[in-house]
């Protein structure tokens, strides 16, 4: 009897070790399905200098640049992967063969996103090429918005998405316009890598947000382009604060809601 207990605790004690010592190094990636959108969605992880783990998370669909984790918690088979800058949580189970990841991602709701470790042959490509660099700005209480900066010089220029776009998608146009200008992009609440709150969608207030965009990065009396839904904040900011910008360019945007 005492032999067979002794055996069963050095088979459990071996098995936690294995578990404990579980590399989770490199890519991982899958598809995540939010708001009607196939998302491509990549994990990044290394080891920390203290012996943990670091991430950062690529979602390729909305933004190439990647966010670093908050933290990176591994127990066992347990992950848990915090990122503050989106609101977000990963929560997966590894699986045994050290190849798969089944888990949830929420931000705001719960949604199945399930990972598999990337090799060599079968890793998305996670590169931006456009010359920008991005920070997050915070604009009402826990929301924080994706700022796209290209740099250039004369008077500020702030590009504004459609529907369903993020400021990635002026990657190629916006550079074009740096010789004149310095060009900035903003992805709106609800989009791409910004905060994804459940409310504060009217025009006003995505108007707000542009608004304290500006005021941050200190941008004095910029021009603001709208393309599509864009010119609802346009309006929005023209309308109630004239004063704070130089001029309205409406791409494709002068529609009802406009």
């Amino acid at each position: 009897m005492r032999v067979t207990i002794l055996s069963i605790g050095l088979l459990a004690t071996s098995m936690v070790s294995a578990l404990c010592a579980q590399d989770i190094s490199g890519d991982w990636q899958g598809m995540l399905k939010a708001g009607g959108q196939n998302l491509r969605v990549v994990l990044q992880f290394e080891k920390g200098d203290n012996g943990g783990w670091k991430g950062t998370s690529y979602s390729l669909d909305q933004s190439p640049e990647g966010i670093p984790a908050s933290s990176v918690t591994l127990r066992g088979s347990n992950l848990r992967v915090t990122i503050e800058a989106l609101g977000g949580v990963y929560e997966a189970k590894v699986g045994a063969d050290g190849t798969s990841m089944r888990g949830t991602w929420t931000q705001g709701e719960a949604m199945p996103l399930d990972l598999q470790r990337a090799t060599k042959e079968t890793a998305w490509r996670k590169s931006d090429s456009s010359p920008h660099t991005v920070q997050f700005i915070t604009v009402d209480s826990n929301v924080k918005l994706e700022v796209l900066d290209w740099g250039g010089s004369g008077r500020p220029m702030v590009l504004l998405t459609g529907l369903g776009n993020n400021a990635h998608v002026f990657d190629k146009f916006a550079p074009k316009l740096t010789t004149t200008y310095h060009v900035y992009g903003v992805t709106r609440r609800g989009f791409g890598v910004s905060s994804i709150p459940a409310d504060g969608y009217s025009a006003d207030r995505l108007g707000d947000d542009v608004l304290a965009v500006m005021d941050a990065l200190k941008l004095k009396r910029p021009v603001l382009v709208g393309h599509s839904l864009g010119g609802e904040e346009l309006s929005s900011v023209g309308s109630r604060h004239p004063e704070k910008v130089a001029g309205l360019i409406y791409l494709d945007a002068g529609y009802s809601y406009a």
